[in-house]
C-alpha cells in the first residue's frame, strides 16, 4: 500500500531559515536607511562638521547595514535580485572606503579650525591684559604681578585646550575611519560572494 510521507524537518528548514533571514535582513536594511535619512536632514553638504557628524553616525550604525546585506544575500533565490543586491553591495562598499578618505580630510580641517579658534581667543585675552598693563583703568584692582600670572594661566589653558581638541578629533576620526574601512571591505566581500553564488546557480540551472 502506498503511503504519503510527510516533509522531513531537513527539507523544511532551509526554506524556513531563508524566510527568517530575509525578514531580518530587510528589516536591518530599512532601519539603517531610515536612520541615515533622519540624520542627514537638514542637509548641509558644504559644512565639514555636518559631513563628519553624518559619516560618524553612519560608521557607528554600519554593522546593521553589513548584517542586513549578508542576511538578504543569503536568503535570495532569484538570480536577478541576487545580482542587483550584490552589485549594490560592491558599490556601497567602495563608497564606504572612499568616505574614510573624506573623514580624514574633514577631521584635519576641523582640528585646524578648533586650534585656530583657541589661539584667537587666547590672543584676544592677552591683548586685553597687555592693554591693562600699559594703560590700567581706574577701577582695576589687580597688580602687575597678578596680571602677569593671569597671562601665564591663559597660555597654559590655551595649550591644554589645543591638545584636548587634537586628541578628541583624532580619536573620533580614527574610530570612524576604521569602521568605514572594515565595513566597506566586508560589503565588497559580500558583493563578490553574491556574484559567485549567482554564477553557480546559473550553471546549475
Amino acid at each position: 500500500m502506498a503511503s504519503i510521507s510527510s516533509p522531513t524537518p531537513n527539507s523544511v528548514a532551509p526554506s524556513g531559515a531563508r524566510a527568517v533571514f530575509q525578514i531580518v535582513g530587510i528589516a536591518c536594511l530599512a532601519g539603517f536607511l531610515i536612520d541615515m535619512l533622519v540624520l542627514a536632514l537638514p542637509p548641509n553638504v558644504g559644512n565639514p562638521t555636518w559631513r563628519v557628524g553624518l559619516l560618524q553616525q553612519m560608521a557607528d550604525r554600519s554593522i546593521v547595514l553589513l548584517l542586513g546585506t549578508a542576511f538578504t544575500i543569503f536568503s535570495l533565490e532569484s538570480r536577478r535580485w541576487l545580482r542587483r543586491l550584490s552589485m549594490l553591495s560592491l558599490i556601497v562598499g567602495v563608497l564606504f572606503v572612499l568616505a574614510s578618505l573624506l573623514v580624514i580630510r574633514d577631521s584635519m580641517t576641523l582640528q585646524q579650525q578648533a586650534v585656530s579658534n583657541i589661539s584667537t581667543q587666547a590672543s584676544q585675552a592677552q591683548t586685553q591684559i597687555q592693554n591693562a598693563q600699559t594703560n590700567p583703568p581706574p577701577n582695576l584692582k589687580a597688580t602687575p604681578e597678578q596680571l602677569q600670572q593671569l597671562s601665564k594661566q591663559i597660555n597654559t589653558q590655551a595649550d591644554s585646550l589645543k591638545q584636548t581638541a587634537k586628541t578628541t578629533v583624532l580619536k573620533t576620526g580614527v574610530s570612524s575611519i576604521g569602521n568605514l574601512i572594515v565595513i566597506g571591505l566586508g560589503l565588497i566581500g559580500l558583493g563578490r560572494y553574491g556574484m559567485r553564488v549567482r554564477k553557480s546557480k546559473a550553471a546549475v540551472g
